[in-house]
């Protein structure tokens, strides 16, 4: 008897909690979709609120990394692609301020330099089947520890090198013990920079690099049509510098393709060469192959993939509308995202379809060990970010009191800090951690 007045007694609780969560859930249900209407009604126009009133009603999916996505319709594998999303709306960015941080180079700090419109530094990147962590300093900087990370391209990859040292260094509290080690300023110039982490004894470090092999003197006997040559067969020479060899990295990221151009090779009688032979007719498309090929050869010789994690970040796309970086090309009236995705890359296949031939796909790369980056769809809606005229404190008073008809160049290939750049770090971080966490378990 004792036994069924409890089992009745059991029963009646579980009766009522289960009405209790019913009611809990509906009263949840019902404020969400008021706050949503409240939320539609109030500024329907506003590109804004139409974000903020998507992600209202989101449902939370898995952390990418710390739990896959099984959505049927995420990837063949199960797995969530993260490249594959949208740019939603998000108060809670930027991760940073420029002014807080001292190692972004002058021509990035857009709002400093008069920018009037913040708004670039407010989209965050959501995929469509999963979330991506959120970036936490001293979780990396933790796993950092002792260890050295490169990137080594272009100055595109120097725009994401310092993206990443602000958000690191919003981890540590006094900003003075993180220093180049030889003393030199963030700036442009040729060479490289390291920057080290003394609580972590860590390094980030930028090699510049724009074809990631090496540009140097045409052989003697050439044609006086050629200022330097393009070495396709071999990585570029400070891959082997001294300490610096990149192949001692715990994570190497490396870009390429700006570059990649006829006007700043042949145009410029920057010509090809392979072995001792310069190559006259090899066009920039076959070069920038061969030198893709190099990488991968060099990869598979040089990295151990037990320590290294190698990540290859794709192209950026520019923003030029009327021309081009030289000819007037301009960006300055574009202050928001394009929220409909590029359904084809065919304008940048000549960057795309040689990484993807040689190093593979972000879902299928083709060595074992290499990660790829793959942000150019997500960075091609991204025209508001880039410096445009605010290159300088002084550009956009020039530009307020200018009365001559002279064209100002802008800068639409290069990134805000805080911007675009964050985004790919945060990409970066998800990749890491993923690994990071695969390790621990091994």
């Amino acid at each position: 008897m004792l036994g069924l007045s409890v089992k009745r007694v059991a029963m009646a609780i579980t009766g009522r909690l289960e009405k209790a969560g019913i009611v809990l859930l509906l009263t949840v249900m019902a404020a969400s979709a008021v706050a949503a209407v409240l939320l539609l009604l109030a500024c329907p126009a506003s590109p804004r609120c139409s974000v903020a009133f998507g992600s209202a009603l989101s449902v939370p999916k898995k952390l990418w990394g710390f739990g896959f996505s099984v959505a049927p319709d995420a990837s063949a594998s199960g797995e969530c692609d993260i490249f594959d999303g949208e740019w939603v709306w998000d108060d809670s960015y930027p991760l940073y301020e420029s002014r807080d941080c001292p190692f972004v180079d002058t021509a990035f700090r857009c709002s400093e330099n008069g920018r009037p419109n913040t708004s670039y530094a407010k989209w965050r990147w959501q995929p469509s089947h999963c979330d991506l962590p959120r970036f936490d300093a001293k979780s990396m900087l933790e796993r950092l520890r002792n260890k050295r990370v490169i990137f080594a391209g272009d100055s595109i990859g120097r725009n994401q090198w310092e993206s990443l040292l602000c958000m690191l260094s919003t981890g540590v509290s006094n900003k003075s013990s993180i220093y180049e080690t030889n003393g030199n300023p963030i700036t442009k110039h040729k060479g490289f920079l390291i920057f080290k982490f003394t609580d972590y004894n860590c390094t980030v470090e930028y090699y510049r690099s724009p074809f990631l092999v090496p540009q140097g003197h045409a052989p003697a006997g050439t044609p006086m049509v050629l200022n330097s040559t393009i070495r396709v067969d071999v990585m570029d020479w400070m891959s082997e510098y001294n300490r610096g060899k990149w192949s001692d990295a715990d994570l190497l990221i490396f870009n390429s393709g700006h570059w990649w151009l006829y006007g700043k090779t042949i145009g410029r009688g920057n010509y090809f060469q392979e072995g001792d032979e310069v190559k006259m007719d090899m066009t920039v498309s076959d070069a920038y192959i061969r030198s893709i090929q190099t990488l991968s050869d060099w990869l598979h010789r040089e990295i151990n993939t037990s320590k290294t994690q190698t990540v290859f970040r794709t192209y950026s796309p520019t923003h030029f509308s009327g021309g081009d970086w030289s000819t007037g090309g301009t960006c300055q009236l574009d202050n928001l995202p394009d929220m409909t995705p590029y359904k084809s890359l065919e304008q940048w296949a000549d960057m795309l379809k040689p990484v993807n031939d040689v190093l593979g796909s972000n879902f299928r790369p083709k060595l074992a060990g290499l990660e790829i980056l793959n942000v150019t769809r997500m960075t091609a809606q991204r025209r508001d970010g880039h410096p445009s005229l605010f290159i300088s404190p002084s550009s956009s008073s020039q530009t307020l009191n200018k009365t001559t008809t002279e064209t100002e160049v802008e800068d639409c290939s290069h990134w805000c800090l805080p911007g675009v750049p964050d985004t790919w770090n945060e990409l970066l971080y998800a990749l890491f951690m993923k690994r990071q966490m695969t390790l621990s378990e091994h």
